[in-house]
């Protein structure tokens, strides 16, 4: 689950430098106060005088790119190339909207041909490398980031794109160098502090990371990826309070840029009519990006014991997503924890359906039944779930639980001990068995259990 948001996020990263091409393409003099239609309008008048005028094709197909009118675009920059084959201006559009279409493979060629036919322009070759990047190519990746920063050594996007391809090929120093460089550079751009970040976390310095990502905050507070590295590292540090309000403000902020949306734009359903929230969860369901986020949120909760607001969030998300087993389980798996046995039971029966050979998803939904007041049936769900893993502590721990609930206190310590004898230093195991004793009115025994429970042994 952890190593999911950061690779998301440096190639959200990525996409955001790729746009940072089109406004390179957009210094061209599009006038934002005139119309899409006005602009387009204008360009068939001069057109038609002329309909090999290279000036206007060129301003048909920004026209386009900057409208995302991506396949348009394309078209406008053929009609380019049939008049100027070697126009790098017509391929370097046509590779950038590919790749906004999602067709990495021919963005690669189209700046491929850029490159070839403007081989001392930098901005060709960062395109080509964003492009060999989106391809998992990284080692020509590097190659085109270092020619670019060859031609020119203050550009520093393409050293951010070096050093986010770095921690691809796990070459964490070479990254951090890197990114230092772009930061040396352009020292008031968040991203770049936000990358870093990310490959200090890769090398566990905790420390290092949160400082850099307090940096990013510092330039600039809606600046999404800075939160989640702030959130891991505290996570790592298992200051979980911390890292709940970071995770917090990453996906408040979420909601309130456009990065947002990239989650989902070529993958998933997610469109920018939708409500941010509807947005998040939509791109979880489709598994593309900041997957593991909500997961971590709820993991987040649930260990400060904000069990609530755990539940809370796997309704949002079962509501999208109801064929995650596993979420189902640990939806089950929290309601337990403030007893909402209805709600667990129903979880765990979702779950099954999913899992239908998890130990531990039988043995809970059993436990959930039988506090519901369904002994037998609840009984025979333990048993169950023991008999596909006869080591399952917790799945003991359950069946004394029941037994004691129903007054069967010798069965119940009998079942606590098996429970012992799985998972020796779990507490929960330790207060159950504390309870069942003081019933019985061995306080000795219970004081002793109190203290294992305590010291974990």
């Amino acid at each position: 689950m952890r190593s999911i948001l950061p690779v998301a996020i440096l190639i959200v990263l990525l996409v955001l430098t790729q746009s940072s091409l089109a406004d390179d393409n957009s210094s061209a003099g599009v006038n934002n106060s005139v119309s899409f239609d006005d602009l387009v309008h204008e360009n068939d008048l001069v057109l038609a005088q002329n309909p090999k005028n290279q000036t206007a094709l060129m301003y048909r197909a920004l026209i386009y790119y900057n409208a995302e009118k991506y396949s348009e675009a394309i078209n406008a920059s053929e009609m380019l190339l049939s008049v100027n084959s070697s126009c790098s201006f017509a391929w370097h559009i046509i590779g950038s909207s590919w790749g906004n279409l999602g067709d990495q493979v021919k963005a690669t060629e189209a700046f491929g041909k850029a490159v070839s036919f403007a081989p001392g322009d930098p901005t060709e070759y960062n395109g080509q490398g964003v492009a060999y990047y989106r391809v998992g190519k990284y080692p020509e990746a590097v190659v085109s980031f270092q020619k670019a920063t060859s031609i020119k050594p203050d550009y520093a996007v393409a050293w951010n794109n070096l050093g986010v391809t770095y921690r691809s090929m796990n070459e964490t120093d070479n990254g951090i160098e890197a990114i230092n460089k772009a930061i040396t550079i352009d020292p008031g751009t968040a991203s770049y502090y936000a990358n870093k970040g990310f490959l200090l976390l890769d090398k566990k310095d905790y420390n290092g990371a949160i400082v850099t990502a307090s940096a990013a905050k510092k330039i600039q507070m809606t600046n999404v990826p800075q939160w989640f590295v702030a959130g891991d590292a505290y996570y790592a540090q298992e200051d979980y309070k911390s890292a709940f309000y970071s995770y917090d403000g990453g996906l408040t902020t979420m909601q309130k840029n456009d990065m947002w949306y990239y989650q989902g734009i070529k993958n998933s359903r997610i469109t920018q009519t939708m409500k941010p929230v509807d947005a998040y969860y939509q791109s979880v369901s489709s598994n593309v990006r900041f997957t593991g986020e909500w997961d971590r949120v709820t993991v987040i909760d649930y260990k400060i014991q904000r069990y609530q607001n755990t539940l809370d969030v796997y309704d949002q998300v079962m509501t999208i997503t109801p064929d995650l087993g596993e979420a189902w389980r640990r939806k089950g798996y929290t309601a337990l924890k403030i007893d909402e046995f209805e709600s667990a039971k129903n979880a765990y029966t979702k779950a099954r359906e999913m899992l239908p050979n998890d130990s531990d998803v039988i043995a809970s939904l059993g436990y959930a039944t039988g506090k519901l007041g369904d002994y037998l049936t609840g009984m025979n769900l333990i048993d169950e779930g023991l008999r596909i893993d006869p080591n399952n502590g917790r799945a003991y721990m359950q069946k004394g639980e029941i037994h004691s609930m129903y007054g069967e206190k010798k069965e119940a310590i009998s079942a606590f001990n098996s429970a012992l004898e799985k998972n020796p230093h779990d507490s929960d195991i330790f207060e159950a068995l504390e309870g069942v004793q003081l019933s019985q009115g061995d306080y000795l025994g219970a004081v002793i259990s109190f203290f294992r429970g305590v010291i974990g042994y």
